[in-house]
């Protein structure tokens, strides 16, 4: 094995333009941060250019097939390759990764810059001391690649088929939450307020443990926070269906069943009664509101705990309650195992890839 610093695979490493573009309805794809998802482009949601701001923001480079796109803020480290015969631009805080493949395999390169060897290259590069992760351009040039010098295509196949694997599962996920929300829409959002949210709501203790604690950690227990990532930890603080939402930033909330922990900047909750499968749809429902009414403050806003205790909402009586989570637990019980069928791929990939490195395993042709 040999090691390289990224810029001698690249043949050149572009930022991205620093400006917001018009969004548009239609017209050319733009990736965003929240677009990269286990390696690959997920355009379940997202925005487009007109041709013109496509041009513009191309100028330096067109991300083409095999090209690697990596978030360098927001968080910072996510990585997922340019798909044959997509057109499209980057937004903010990307970085365009030209890679010479006559020195890597694309997807080799993928899988490695994914792996905790690189990941913890990019949390030390980080110290920029702000609220928001950043990683430098000059930094990420020099991030440390190792490099098996046989049968990299081989190990890449692989990676590529866990990882394709692994979006698959994200669809099904996002195919079951479009179900459950539907059925939350059709039959309670309209109804008229007979309660309020905090009614309902059963608060777990405050976590003390630092994301910080959990970027190092070992274990299997899933670990929220209020970034994108699910993480893990040692330890679990609950055992329940859970709602995990985000008290600063921007508003979010997730959904596990199951043994789970939570940062300190997140508030976990869940329902009185059996509510919590209805609760998180609620939450999920009225996410718009909850980032224009409840979360408030000059510069980092955060989330206004009593004022979304107080906000009406509807209550379903028992025969109500019933029906509806005969319905919905199964769908939101199937997110929650699929999660943690992809944790566990996540981590063989993660496991094998230093034992193909060393050669402690190799990959037959």
């Amino acid at each position: 094995m040999i090691f390289s610093k990224l810029s001698d695979l690249c043949t050149d490493i572009i930022d991205c333009p620093h400006s917001t573009p018009i969004w548009k309805e239609s017209g050319i794809r733009i990736i965003r941060n929240f677009n990269i998802r286990d390696g690959l482009l997920d355009f379940s949601s997202g925005y487009y250019v007109d041709q013109e701001t496509y041009i513009s923001r191309t100028r330096r480079a067109i991300p083409e097939e095999g090209d690697i796109v990596i978030s360098r803020e927001a968080p910072i480290g996510m990585a997922a390759i340019i798909p044959k015969g997509l057109k499209c631009c980057l937004g903010q805080r990307l970085v365009l990764l030209k890679v010479n493949k006559k020195k890597c395999d694309p997807y080799y390169l993928l899988t490695v810059l994914m792996s905790e060897f690189v990941q913890k290259q990019f949390k030390r590069a980080d110290v920029t001391g702000s609220i928001v992760s950043n990683l430098c351009i000059p930094d990420l040039k020099n991030i440390t690649i190792p490099l098996i010098e046989e049968g990299q295509s081989g190990v890449a196949h692989i990676f590529k088929n866990i990882n394709n694997v692994i979006i698959l599962t994200n669809k099904i996920n996002d195919n079951l939450m479009q179900m459950a929300s539907t059925v939350f829409m059709h039959y309670f959002f309209t109804r008229t307020p007979n309660g309020k949210l905090g009614s309902i709501i059963i608060e777990h203790a405050k976590s003390r443990i630092q994301v910080s604690e959990a970027q190092n950690a070992s274990g299997n227990i899933p670990f929220f926070t209020s970034g994108d990532s699910i993480l893990k930890c040692d330890t679990a603080l609950v055992d329940d269906r859970c709602c995990y939402l985000n008290t600063g930033g921007n508003a979010d909330v997730k959904f596990y069943v199951g043994k789970a922990a939570y940062s300190t900047d997140t508030w976990c909750i869940s329902g009185k009664d059996d509510l919590s499968d209805y609760l998180y749809l609620l939450l999920h429902a009225i996410k718009p509101e909850l980032d224009k009414k409840y979360f408030q403050g000059t510069g980092l806003k955060h989330l206004q705990k009593p004022l979304l205790k107080d906000r009406p909402i509807y209550i379903p009586t028992t025969q109500e309650l019933n029906a509806f989570n005969a319905q919905i637990k199964p769908m939101l019980t199937k997110i929650s195992d699929n999660i943690r069928e992809n944790q566990r791929l996540m981590s063989i990939r993660d496991w094998l890839l230093p034992l193909l490195m060393n050669g402690q395993a190799t990959v037959e042709a």
